[in-house]
């Protein structure tokens, strides 16, 4: 059998339109669920550092010790590490546990701290020593966090933040979540 002589083989304007329009749908829904999985990972990542902070604040109560938090940033390929330490016989001591709750490399924590009258009074004898660890914030066993402060963390392929502040209704960090434009 012949094609009839005024008809020829291949495709119509109209089913490759059709075809395009199908395959940019497609590439449309798959871009928009790999950002939905990167705003589901900073928002585990946020999540799971409002529960360590909740824990240190919680082991803090539960030990009688304060504790406080010191950044750790000495290997920039492995990322920065938030360091929990203790205050025993008037000296802060690197803690075990909790472990230390280690960023996503795109990750970025910045403190912000509010200045306390009551806190800058303060004169430490032992802050002058050279391998001191001071923290940025101490979480105290009577349900307090000193000095006032926040918590900020940012991520470096999105516009999403989140600000960790400590309540004093329920003695606890609460998160929230900003987008930056």
């Amino acid at each position: 059998m012949r094609s009839s002589p005024g008809r020829q083989a291949g495709f119509t304007l109209i089913e490759i339109a059709v075809v395009v329009v199908i395959l940019a749908t497609m590439s449309g829904m798959s871009v928009f669920a790999i950002n939905q999985a990167f705003d589901r990972r900073y928002q585990s990542q946020a999540e799971n550092l409002l529960t360590w902070l909740n824990q240190l604040s919680e082991q803090a109560a539960l030990e009688g010790v304060a504790y406080g938090i010191v950044g750790d940033a000495d290997d920039p390929q492995q990322g920065e590490k938030l360091q929990p330490v203790a205050y025993f016989r008037q000296h802060w001591f690197v803690t075990s546990y909790p472990e230390a709750f280690e960023l996503d490399n795109q990750a970025k924590a910045e403190w912000t701290v509010y200045s306390s009258a009551d806190y800058d009074e303060i004169d430490d004898p032992l802050a002058a020593e050279e391998d001191a660890v001071i923290p940025l914030v101490a979480m105290l066993p009577d349900g307090f966090m000193e000095p006032a402060g926040e918590l900020l963390l940012s991520f470096s392929s999105s516009p999403l933040t989140y600000s960790f502040s400590w309540d004093d209704e329920s003695s606890s960090m609460v998160m929230k979540k900003n987008s930056t434009p």
